[in-house]
């Protein structure tokens, strides 16, 4: 029942989720200040013009990120960087490591051999000397041949996964962004290139994330049952390539994991994660389903919302433009903000009822196509159509599918 939204099987209550108790009486306090958005949508998915590890090392550990002041960063490693020796012992597991460094003990350093890709996807072995001790470096636990090879399976697979479905571009994202957009004053939207891993570790860095109080992503999700918190959004695909990585960041593969998150230093009151499958993640027992919901309320979020399955591209930015109208009291009619609860429930309330005229008048920004006016030439990319019921008065947005994918997880206040 983990994957099935009470509303679902009820339209008599508002519904919010909380991973457990200890979550909830952990979140952080509302934030002050300004109604201030973040908004990354739209990115540039063209795989073939992404930069690709075409070679594999002959083996040792993989480098997934360097701990900042340790000995590997002061030897100048870099995340993705390979392990081949520790002085003159071959590296093959993380038991192997540790006995090269406890042979090395009482030296003051240790030469490592290393495997490292170029810019031009030239690999060649490297040495560098590091003070003997803790390597100050997260490690695969598996031989890097085969763990570069599960992500670049990974990969693979993520082009044949609408939102989460085959990457094509998403251009009811940028309609969905810039409508919220216009709900806030003097927002930040990232758009196209922009919307890149790149831009998000930038803002990370210089600490800027935690000025929003309001974070929006509309990008294509994919979920991991499999691995906590390996849960990713995949931003745009024309980014730095992976090997570019700065010696203390993340892996930069132009995708954001909710395992990466952990690390943000956040003061919102809501992440949106307009995409697919972002509510997924491994069973963790009386912590629900490991993942995005987690990762954004330890990184200070007091409420994430998120996708239980493949959503829709109209839908979801109908469902999401009068979701923040709710949100922030500007719809017609309202004399105030509803709660998020009360929003969101208004708006799939409000969609699932919609009439087929309905549907085409509200969609009908959406089918005039969006102007491409920033990748070389104007062109206009056209959304997706309205689905056409078979029967007289049928609701195209009925069905759950459209409507219910999308639920509240953290403070109910």
């Amino acid at each position: 029942m983990a994957g099935v939204p009470v509303e679902v099987l009820t339209r008599d209550y508002a519904v919010s989720y909380v991973p457990s108790g200890s979550f909830l009486a952990r979140l952080p306090k509302k934030p002050a200040g300004p109604a201030t958005l973040l908004a990354v949508g739209d990115p540039i998915y063209e795989l073939d013009k992404a930069a690709k590890i075409t070679t594999l090392p002959p083996g040792g550990l993989l480098i997934q990120q360097i701990v900042s002041g340790g000995a590997a960063e002061k030897a100048r490693l870099k995340a993705g960087d390979v392990i081949l020796k520790y002085n003159d012992i071959a590296i093959s597991t993380l038991d192997d490591l540790k006995t090269a460094i406890q042979k090395a003990a009482g030296a003051k350093e240790a030469t490592v051999t290393y495997w490292r890709v170029d810019d031009r996807d030239q690999a060649a072995e490297r040495t560098a000397s590091l003070p003997v001790g803790l390597l100050g470096a997260i490690l695969a636990r598996e031989p890097a041949p085969e763990a570069l090879a599960s992500r670049r399976k990974t990969d693979e697979l993520l082009t044949s996964v609408n939102r989460g479905g085959k990457l094509d571009d998403l251009p009811g994202t940028r309609y969905e962004v810039n409508q919220i957009a216009k709900l806030f004053e003097k927002p930040t939207v990232l758009l196209d290139g922009k919307a890149s891993e790149r831009s998000v570790e930038d803002l990370r860095k210089a600490g800027d994330l935690s000025k929003f109080r309001y974070l929006h992503f509309a990008t294509h999700g994919k979920g991991n049952e499999v691995r906590a918190f390996d849960s990713t959004l995949i931003l745009s695909q024309d980014g730095a390539k992976e090997e570019q990585a700065p010696a203390t960041g993340p892996w930069m593969n132009n995708e954001v994991s909710a395992r990466e998150v952990l690390d943000w230093k956040l003061d919102a009151e809501l992440v949106t994660l307009s995409a697919c499958e972002t509510a997924t993640g491994k069973q963790g027992g009386g912590d629900g389903l490991l993942g995005f919901a987690q990762a954004f309320l330890t990184a200070g979020s007091r409420y994430v919302c998120l996708s239980l399955w493949e959503v829709d591209d109209t839908a979801t930015a109908l469902l999401m433009g009068r979701f923040y109208q709710n949100l922030l009291g500007k719809r017609a009619g309202l004399k105030e903000p509803l709660p998020k609860m009360l929003a969101l429930k208004e708006a799939k309330e409000w969609l699932r009822e919609l009439t087929t005229e309905q549907a085409l008048e509200q969609s009908a920004a959406l089918k005039n196509g969006v102007v491409r006016a920033s990748r070389g030439e104007k062109k206009v990319v056209v959304v997706g159509e309205v689905p056409m019921p078979t029967k007289a008065g049928e609701k195209p947005y009925t069905h759950p599918q459209y409507w219910a994918a999308f639920i509240l997880i953290g403070d109910p206040n």
